[in-house]
């Protein structure tokens, strides 16, 4: 093979390998929520069951950014959850309070306790992994397990939440490289159940990732 072959072949190589590159996903999946109880006399149970609502909304922009919109929560319950990749901090919204509380995610809240993996169902009509995590939430005295499982579509760069620490979201994105398609985060006396019901890939207005400014903040 001639020089100038070989000079060819290795830029249309290197060409393809740019070309090729993946995207991390933008747009929205969308997520029925449903709750369980482990016994009757929970503690709170009232708040608890409408706190969630019946549908999750997760929009995910190219810069790492996501914001949560919890659809059909009661009075109480959840309006919206905010992750900014830019400052690395979580907002959080509730309906009946007049001010948004947020927290810096770089450092874990759970201590560790345990991590396993397997095989899952097929959600969307994809087969899917899980990757179990229990961690014990010291101040509430609360162990809490999450079982995130994914296909491994849509493809998520992990390391735009490398600084994620917090319920080990990194750790979780690093290996699965894709939103859940199911999480069951296991709360002490319930369960939490999040299970993917459609996935739109689109522009999103970025518009929906800012921090309203007419809401008083406060630090948690």
């Amino acid at each position: 093979m001639s020089l100038k072959s070989i000079i060819l072949l290795i830029t249309i190589l290197i060409f393809a390998s740019f070309s090729s590159e993946k995207k991390s996903f933008e747009g929205i999946i969308t997520y029925k929520v449903e709750i369980k109880f482990k016994k009757d006399n929970v503690q709170y149970r009232e708040y608890f069951e409408q706190k969630f609502g019946d549908t999750l909304k997760v929009y995910y922009n190219k810069n790492g950014d996501i914001f949560k919109e919890y659809l059909n929560t009661g009075e109480r319950g959840y309006d919206f959850n905010l992750y900014l990749n830019s400052n690395n901090y979580y907002y959080a919204k509730w309906k009946n309070l007049d001010t948004i509380y947020h927290y810096n995610v770089s450092e874990q809240a759970l201590e560790f306790v345990n991590k396993t993996s397997g095989k899952s169902e097929q959600i969307l009509g994809k087969p899917c992994d899980y990757i179990q995590i229990e961690g014990f939430e010291p101040n509430g005295k609360q162990k809490v397990i999450q079982k995130y499982s994914y296909s491994g579509f849509p493809y998520l760069e992990p390391e735009l939440f490398k600084n994620f620490e917090d319920f080990y979201t990194y750790d979780l994105i690093k290996e699965a490289k894709s939103p859940f398609m199911k999480m069951e985060l296991d709360l002490g006396d319930y369960i939490v159940t999040y299970t993917a019901i459609q996935i739109e890939s689109k522009k999103l207005n970025q518009s929906i990732f800012l921090i309203p400014n007419d809401i008083p903040k406060k630090e948690y």
